[in-house]
């Protein structure tokens, strides 16, 4: 039985992490662990507003979260996606041109090459991360709720 638990735990906190990215639903992983448990072990909840509740803060952050990205991104002439990977690929770019030719020509050429095509933009592109960011605590926030609401009043 406490195996049980702990692997249903470990499948809600892998849930919880999964609410950080907005490619998995992380809340429905967190409810698929109290579906494996109820499976399991066969236990009925004796509260049903708390599975109501679990249930309604997961489609408030799978539904909401993405209504609330679509909402806080609207507007922008730089997509989402390229926000993301120009940041990770510009950050890669510099520690590459650095380790290859050395802290000053690294700099230099990352500078001139591509530096020119990120600088301008880099006040929208922080813009719209930071509202991604903003999202993904929202998504996180309902599922460490959830997870605190089911260990409170149905797994312990």
């Amino acid at each position: 039985m406490l195996l049980i638990k702990f692997l249903v735990v470990l499948i809600m906190l892998l849930g919880l992490i999964c609410t950080l990215t907005h490619k998995f639903p992380g809340t429905l992983i967190i409810l698929a662990g109290v579906f494996i448990y109820d499976v399991v072990t066969n236990f009925l909840p004796l509260d049903s507003r708390i599975v109501t509740t679990v249930i309604l803060l997961a489609i408030t952050a799978e539904v909401g979260g993405r209504l609330l990205r679509i909402y806080l991104t609207k507007g922008y002439e730089i997509s989402k996606e390229f926000s993301i990977n120009s940041l990770v690929a510009q950050s890669g770019g510099i520690v590459a041109c650095d380790a290859l030719l050395g802290p000053t020509i690294g700099l230099i050429l990352w500078e001139f090459i591509i530096g020119k095509t990120f600088l301008p933009r880099v006040d929208t592109i922080s813009t719209i991360l930071f509202r991604l960011a903003c999202v993904a605590f929202f998504r996180f926030l309902c599922g460490l709720i959830m997870i605190i609401l089911i260990l409170k009043y149905l797994i312990i």
